[in-house]
């Protein structure tokens, strides 16, 4: 659930960043129009020129950075460190940028103490450091680099001294911040470190240690509340004619048959998706971001695997069915998601067993 709650994060965080961006340019625009006709530092500039050098150049700049760090959020084999780096290293740029292109004054110098404070927040100090460092560098530069361009103040070298006494400030204040973040992660590293032996305690089934009845069900809710985009699929399964394998085999057995469903969906479906056993010989697997065709194949797979396992007390084999379907619709809930899924389960159970129904 944690990586679920980080890649919503972040693809929230991609949205608002899309929105701050385009506001950025368009402001930029709208301040070659506003201020020509009052400003004598616009009074040389022609149209063309401007929006290359304040307009187009910097959209560029943008955009090359928000797809760096779309792929590196969007990417599975990234660590949630460097994500975290990438939204800082992105509104650095965005600051960076921003003092280059005629709002050259202390107060969006200042602005660079937000990616300083994010870094903060997020309570790793060598990415603090890091960014501190970016951002204080920035500042300096800009008293060599700024008077290239035709928008600059003759104050700059007030303004580059208001921003670096306001950005010590910042890093100041981080300082103390840092260590009450990391002295209070400590704690809350050990609190959840506690709660969640708990809660595999309270979560978990203790036959087949998969997710229980009461799990299974919050998680389904919280997917098919919070899905957004992203395709959710719901796979029932129930063993064939188990009750038989129970009344004439011995609940040992029947047990046996259990264990080994679990390790086999375990085995098929378990890496990213939430396999549960909801009642005694049913299961369900949960596939967040994955699509019925894909669902499909893995449950075929476990179900051919499953078949084929030879029990030395039985001559014959055991099988289960298995109805899988995607959510189609945003105002279907977790409870009529179920019911489809279940109704397939049955249309496998009419059709003669030993098979995965999809839709």
């Amino acid at each position: 659930m944690q990586e679920y709650s980080n890649r919503k994060l972040h693809k929230n965080f991609l949205i608002i960043m899309l929105v701050v961006t385009a506001l950025i340019l368009v402001l930029l625009v709208l301040q070659y129009y506003m201020l020509i006709q009052i400003d004598a530092r616009y009074a040389n500039i022609t149209r063309e020129y401007y929006m290359k050098v304040y307009v187009f150049i910097p959209g560029g700049i943008f955009t090359a950075a928000y797809i760096v760090m779309w792929q590196m959020l969007d990417s599975p084999n990234i660590d949630l460190q460097w994500k975290d780096l990438a939204t800082i290293l992105y509104l650095w740029v965005l600051c960076t940028v921003g003092c280059f292109v005629g709002a050259e004054n202390a107060v969006l110098f200042g602005s660079f103490t937000i990616p300083i404070s994010l870094s903060t927040v997020y309570g790793r100090r060598w990415m603090c450091r890091a960014t501190e460092g970016l951002c204080l560098i920035t500042v300096v530069q800009y008293v060599g680099t700024g008077p290239l361009f035709p928008t600059c103040k003759e104050t700059i070298v007030v303004d580059v001294f208001t921003a670096l006494i306001l950005l010590v400030l910042c890093c100041f204040c981080n300082e103390i911040l840092m260590e009450y973040v990391l002295e209070n992660n400590g704690v809350i590293e050990s609190h959840m470190s506690d709660n969640s032996r708990l809660e595999m305690r309270l979560q978990r089934e203790p036959m087949t240690g998969l997710y229980n009845h009461t799990a299974f069900y919050e998680y389904l809710d919280t997917f098919v509340k919070n899905r957004g985009e992203d395709p959710l699929t719901l796979a029932v399964v129930d063993i064939d004619n188990f009750k038989k394998v129970n009344d004439t085999y011995g609940h040992n057995n029947g047990d046996e048959v259990i264990l080994n469903l679990a390790r086999v969906l375990q085995k098929w479906c378990g890496d990213s998706n939430f396999v549960c056993r909801y009642g005694g010989e049913e299961f369900g697997v949960i596939f967040p971001n994955v699509k019925v065709k894909e669902a499909t194949n893995m449950m075929n797979r476990a179900l051919e695997e499953f078949r084929n396992t030879e029990y030395e007390w039985l001559d014959g084999r055991i099988t289960f069915s298995c109805g899988i379907f995607q959510l189609s619709s945003y105002t279907m809930t977790a409870s009529e998601f179920f019911r489809v899924a279940d109704k397939m389960l049955y249309t496998a159970k009419h059709n003669g067993k030993n098979q995965c129904v999809s839709g």
